[in-house]
């Protein structure tokens, strides 16, 4: 009996046996953006991304936003507006806090980018660990619930998670930069901030994993020339917890590794995380599908494999078929590999591109795949 999307890729997922390579596309940016500026393909006016990629016979794999919401106890917030900015102040008891962001509509839909951190000075350690402390998370999953209805058989929808903890530090309290400074000259007041950190970010991480997800993330959006330094001391030892908690509940973990990555490959291993996904390769990375399984086999699942870049007009739909054909060989004979997008359908890409990948797994995507 021939397999659903869903059911290829839960089985992939946990290294289990499918009749055909699994395929799950995601195209929110080129859908989101075509949509606002009215670029849609005219077929397409009118339709989701649901029923697009239900069109193009492929394997869905749709973000939602998070399963809870966040409030804080004994905390005032005050926004200033001055489009395309606003700064939010945070007055806990244990003084004040600020962050800006610039709201762009470049990629579609209205998107939140920081212009300006909580952290500026050793005086913000005391209210960013009073507001972390006392962030209230009440479960809300019913629009994900409605949204893994829709998808049905047709995929999986994955929920948007926290970051580890010692990212969140690095990318969301102080910014990369100024992060490394702190660890210098700060040492113990960050990762003071960690621990304080590590514990909000586990209660997170227990309601996905006590959650419907199949699939729990446990951080993404790496980068080795700024995670490197720091991966082994502070993102392992979490990793390995993680991953036990979230296996005693019969979860996969995974992690959105959407970014060049050489040099955490071999540490990668001592995580134990069972899925890097979004994997993006060459040419858009260092590093090639064929150096990721040379390095880890099958004991990661791989989900990616398709740089976006080649969804783009500079390359001919022959340059397409060639470098897809190429890939199912250095993944031969195709065990724990699902093919995705590294990350995304760009919004000037071909969408048809995403039915040829269809088409070709149909031709030559049947495993074992001989090499």
């Amino acid at each position: 009996m021939m397999m659903t999307h869903k059911q290829r890729i839960l089985a992939a997922s946990r290294k289990q046996p499918v009749d055909k390579l699994p395929f799950g596309a995601r195209i929110d940016l080129w859908y989101n953006y075509n949509k606002v500026h009215g670029t849609l393909p005219e077929k397409y006016r009118g339709l989701d991304m649901v029923d697009i990629l239900r069109d193009l016979g492929a394997g869905i794999r749709q973000r939602h936003e998070y399963i809870w919401k966040e409030t804080f106890r004994n905390v005032e917030i005050v926004d200033s507006d001055a489009p395309p900015y606003r700064t939010t102040e945070y007055r806990t008891p244990k003084g004040n806090v600020t962050r800006k962001v610039v709201f762009t509509q470049e990629e579609g839909t209205v998107a939140a980018y920081e212009t300006e951190h909580m952290f500026k000075s050793a005086e913000d350690y005391a209210p960013i660990e009073y507001l972390i402390e006392n962030t209230v998370l009440t479960i809300d999953q019913d629009k994900y619930l409605k949204a893994v209805q829709r998808v049905g058989e047709d995929g999986l929808v994955h929920v948007r998670a926290s970051q580890s903890p010692m990212q969140e530090v690095m990318r969301k309290f102080m910014g990369f930069e100024r992060f490394f400074f702190e660890l210098a000259d700060h040492r113990s007041q960050v990762e003071h901030l960690y621990e304080v950190t590590k514990e909000l970010v586990w209660k997170k991480l227990k309601i996905l994993a006590e959650s419907p997800t199949e699939h729990v993330q446990v951080d993404g959006n790496w980068s080795d020339d700024i995670h490197t330094p720091v991966f082994r001391k502070y993102f392992v030892p979490y990793f390995r917890e993680a991953v036990d908690y979230v296996h005693s509940k019969g979860k996969v973990t995974m992690v959105h590794m959407d970014g060049e990555v050489r040099r955490l490959i071999p540490m990668f291993l001592e995580t134990g995380i069972d899925m890097a996904e979004a994997f993006c390769p060459a040419p858009m990375t260092s590093v090639t599908t064929a150096d990721l399984r040379k390095a880890w086999g099958d004991r990661v699942v791989v989900w990616g494999g398709m740089p976006a870049i080649l969804f783009e007009p500079q390359y001919s739909d022959e340059e397409f078929d060639a470098y897809v054909r190429k890939l199912f060989k250095e993944i031969a004979p195709g065990n724990a590999f699902i093919v995705g997008m590294g990350d995304n359908v760009p919004f000037d890409g071909n969408i048809e591109r995403v039915g040829r990948i269809v088409e070709l797994i149909d031709e030559c995507g049947q495993l074992p795949i001989k090499a």
